[in-house]
């Protein structure tokens, strides 16, 4: 018998009334006492992050009333008094206790908010044996949702069984299962509740197919990158959580990328008009993100601090949280401006247009042989340049050259041999985690360097502990370029071996 076993009521609502709820349960009776409690209606709002991490590890987490409730195939029920009633939320606003610690890994640093509202009616009977003990508990739950659509009733009933009682509980299972109107429940009340709203079928986003005009090939990827732009700006106006940002930053990089490599399919002069427009959105987003990644690795940063506390460090966190602030508000504007809005909206009109009225002689399937072959040789040809003497600035166009070789596969991945495109990718992920962590090393080493020197001369002078400790970090983030810069030559001679090279033909092929 499981911790719990739902059933799903095929009648009338009940509004979950005594009277209908007992009646259902008479063939009970002739064994057990059947207690019923007092009706109760209140709202409820089930919660998840953007991208449903919670629901992907089969957590259910649900705000009712005063309290929220996590539930789910993968934990056991809990509760927790609510400390926090406005969503969204992220896992630092939760109160501490077996909820938080609960969701804590699903979440990461996404930010939960409602998904589901509903109005629920329940009730509860106590299964109570010939010594007057209670074996199990019975829930009846009537939910309608409200938002983001209104719903019929939905009805689910819970047999709950209490510890050492789980043949009884199993008893009263099979006695209402024999009971007409009731049926095992295939899926939970939240997933029906989702099927109800339209919430559990995603949208279908367009795909690129090995005929289609190259034009509408190109369009098509565009749009489905503005439209995650548009679908992140909201979040990342209001801050919901940093990884909203982050994604609407990926979304123009990989326009910005495919515009270069692809934009001579696009009408005349559309790609260069907008690509410079897409850099200055990048240029007013790094700010802020930069300073995002820093304050997110700033605990992790401070607990290794090893000539003094981890506290050192907080007169530099708050430095770091005033220049966010200012930045933040920059940001802002920039997304709220009638000319973002209007570029933003103007770019995917005239993308719709292209993806109507596209008609180039070359297919999609060619034009991913031939540019996806041109980047491959322009890697190629930066990565056999580079010795250990090389320069940096050569080391970051690389880094450059590989992401658009990345960019260029994840748009035209649907036309690729699935393993061989996987292994392509694993080969290139390598070399870019080396790239990356070189100049993670760089750019934050000279950001540490600005940081300190305009707390320097800020009127608040940070204590000589914090400029220690600041040059504790600058010392790791130079050595971990150095390291990098170590792992280049490996990870260069892995890349540029003959595996790498035949998978690649293969992918062309």
């Amino acid at each position: 018998m499981p911790t719990s076993l739902n059933l799903l009521w095929q009648g009338r609502p009940t509004r979950a009334e005594p009277g209908p709820v007992l009646k259902c349960l008479a063939p009970l009776t002739r064994r057990y006492e059947l207690s019923a409690g007092p009706r109760r209606v209140h709202t409820s709002a089930y919660l998840d992050t953007v991208d449903w991490r919670l629901r992907r590890r089969g957590l259910v987490l649900s705000h009712e009333g005063d309290a929220l409730i996590l539930d789910g195939n993968a934990a056991p029920r809990t509760e927790k008094p609510a400390s926090r009633t406005s969503w969204p939320a992220r896992i630092e606003h939760l109160a501490p206790g077996p909820v938080r610690d609960g969701v804590a890994e699903a979440m990461w640093i996404r930010a939960v908010a409602p998904k589901v509202r509903t109005r629920t009616v329940t009730s509860e009977v106590a299964v109570l044996n010939e010594d007057g003990k209670t074996v199990a508990r019975i829930e009846w739950t009537e939910a309608t949702g409200v938002e983001p659509a209104k719903t019929e009733p939905l009805t689910r009933v819970t047999v709950r069984p209490l510890r050492g009682y789980a043949g009884d509980a199993e008893r009263v299972a099979r006695v209402l299962l024999r009971t007409e109107g009731f049926a095992p429940a295939d899926g939970s009340l939240y997933e029906d509740l989702l099927h109800a709203t339209g919430l559990s079928e995603s949208a279908a986003k367009p795909v690129i197919t090995p005929g289609m005009p190259a034009d509408v090939a190109v369009a098509t990827a565009l749009l489905g990158f503005a439209d995650a732009i548009r679908d992140n700006l909201q979040g990342t106006i209001d801050d919901v959580d940093t990884e909203f940002l982050h994604d609407l930053r990926v979304a123009v990089r990989r326009t910005r990328s495919l515009l270069k490599i692809c934009g001579d399919l696009l009408p005349p002069r559309l790609a260069q008009r907008y690509a410079p427009r897409f850099k200055s959105v990048g240029d007013l987003t790094t700010p802020t993100r930069d300073l995002d990644v820093y304050l997110l690795e700033l605990d992790d940063l401070a607990r290794s601090i090893t000539v003094g506390e981890p506290g050192d460090l907080d007169p530099f966190g708050e430095h770091l949280r005033e220049e966010l602030a200012r930045e933040r508000r920059a940001l802002v504007r920039g997304l709220r401006s009638k000319g973002f809005t209007r570029m933003l909206d103007g770019w995917r009109d005239a993308l719709r247009e292209v993806i109507e009225n596209g008609d180039s002689p070359v297919t999609a399937r060619q034009l991913a042989a031939e540019r996806i072959g041109q980047v491959a040789k322009r890697v190629d040809r930066k990565a056999r340049a580079i010795t250990p003497e090389s320069p940096a600035e050569h080391v970051h166009e690389l880094r450059k050259r590989c992401k658009e070789l990345r960019y260029v596969l994840e748009v035209f991945k649907p036309l690729c041999p699935p393993e061989t495109f996987r292994a392509v990718l694993k080969d290139l992920k390598r070399l870019q985690d080396v790239l990356g962590a070189f100049q993670d090393g760089e750019v934050q080493s000279d950001k540490l360097r600005v940081y300190a020197k305009d707390m320097l001369e800020s009127k608040h002078r940070p204590p000589a502990a914090t400029l220690l400790a600041m040059g504790e970090l600058l010392a790791r983030f130079v050595r971990q370029q150095h390291e990098s810069r170590h792992e280049l030559t490996g990870a260069l001679e892995q890349f540029l071996g003959p595996k790498t090279h035949a998978r690649i033909e293969e992918l062309l092929a």
